[in-house]
């Protein structure tokens, strides 16, 4: 957290300096001392935006049971109908050719109901396919075609529904209710479907649509999936995006050169890994994890620079879009999730930027007070941005620490 906290008059230690970099502190926000209330450590990690207590699955792992709040804000953006969503990762098999391209991992950050999990596409080509599944746009045709694509999906679809449907009577009144729910998703996707058309390309969609997608290590999928991610955003597709880290391993990081990285992760996974550096306080492992978060911070940078250069007419696409950079851990070591912090970028639902707020007396601390803000006061401002009244957000009942409605004193 010492290289994540801005100092005095805004200077960046080494995790957020590519911000500035690439010019673009007048445009961020940093926020340090948040709390999460409902659940603390690895466990409470689907709570993160969800703001809601957990349940355990037969298999005893803990599971969102509500929308988090990028779903809760993709679904008002599209009057209550199917969110536009796209959600991108990079994995250790990001580069295996044998991956079916989804992530598989752990984190459970993202959900749409309950036990209702969002996967990301952690591969490149997918994800481009995904965005321009007929090919990327060049602006040539000026009226909309049909979306033959579209009719293909419906009929997948159809034939989906029909499998539900025979087995609804073979299954009990619980597992029943479950299939309707799924069945009912499914529903919302076709009619998502009716009538799809590609109508003129935004300008800034049909400029520049050069994205690598051969040949890449683990940086350049990383830096492909911001593009993309972009790109999405410059020509309307989806309404809200999400980009994953996952839990790379010590062959996933040979574009972060470091001395003391063969050393950090010799006989360790990542987590492992990390411990060295956070509760041993082991001084080449913090260095070469402050090495590993400096990258985080480069394609957060890239991601701003991307949309700061997508000129929507009144601003930027950065202006119009509320970029947030999160982890649920503020002292991984110590499985605290106090003293979180989170950065802000484009769209801070009017704050102002360029600066550092700061609610815990000692940002660096790996515990806080109780009477620090916290995930639920951020999902709220989150909401207010986008137009959606009230200031609750999740569950203000069962929660490890109290919590005020309201959204941050930003």
């Amino acid at each position: 957290m010492e290289e994540f906290v801005p100092g005095p008059n805004m200077s960046l230690g080494a995790i957020l300096q590519p911000i500035a970099d690439v010019g673009l502190v007048n445009k961020s926000l940093v926020i340090t001392g948040l709390n999460m209330k409902i659940e603390s450590g690895h466990p409470g990690t689907p709570s993160l935006f969800t703001c809601t207590p957990l349940v355990a699955d037969q298999y005893g792992v803990t599971h969102g049971t509500t929308p988090s709040v990028e779903h809760v804000i993709a679904r008002h953006m599209q009057d209550g109908g199917l969110a536009r969503r796209l959600d991108l990762g990079v994995s250790t098999n990001s580069t295996n050719g044998d991956s079916n391209g989804l992530s598989d991992e752990h984190e459970r950050v993202f959900w749409s109901g309950d036990d209702e999990q969002i996967p990301s596409i952690i591969k490149p080509q997918l994800a481009f396919d995904t965005v321009f599944p007929n090919g990327p746009p060049d602006g040539s045709e000026p009226t909309p075609t049909v979306d033959y694509l579209s009719h293909r999906r419906r009929s997948v679809l159809d034939g989906v529904l029909q499998d539900f449907n025979r087995l609804q009577g073979r299954v009990s009144a619980a597992d029943r209710a479950r299939l309707e729910a799924h069945a009912e998703r499914i529903r919302e996707v076709e009619q998502s479907l009716d009538g799809g058309v590609t109508g003129p390309v935004p300008l800034a969609c049909a400029d520049g649509l050069d994205v690598g997608l051969t040949g890449l290590d683990h940086r350049g999928a990383a830096e492909a999936q911001i593009d993309i991610l972009a790109y999405a955003i410059a020509c309307n597709v989806f309404d809200v995006g999400t980009i994953r880290i996952h839990d790379l391993e010590e062959n996933a990081w040979g574009h972060v050169s470091h001395p003391n990285l063969a050393e950090t992760f010799a006989g360790e996974n990542y987590h492992g890994a990390w411990h060295r550096a956070s509760d041993q306080g082991l001084g080449t492992a913090r260095a070469a994890f402050t090495a590993i978060n400096a990258w985080y911070g480069a394609l957060f940078a890239r991601l701003l620079q991307k949309l700061d250069q997508i000129d929507e007419g009144e601003g930027t696409a950065l202006d119009n879009t509320m970029v947030l950079w999160a982890c649920d851990f503020g002292h991984g070591g110590g499985h605290s999730s106090d003293n979180f912090a989170v950065v802000m970028a484009g769209n801070a639902g009017g704050a102002a930027l360029g600066r550092h707020v700061n609610y815990a007396s000692d940002p660096t601390n790996p515990y806080g007070d109780e009477s620090q803000p916290g995930n639920h006061n951020l999902a709220v401002t989150m909401t207010n941005a986008f137009g959606i009244p009230g200031d609750t957000f999740g569950d203000y009942t069962n929660v490890r620490q109290p919590v005020q409605p309201g959204p941050l004193a930003l």
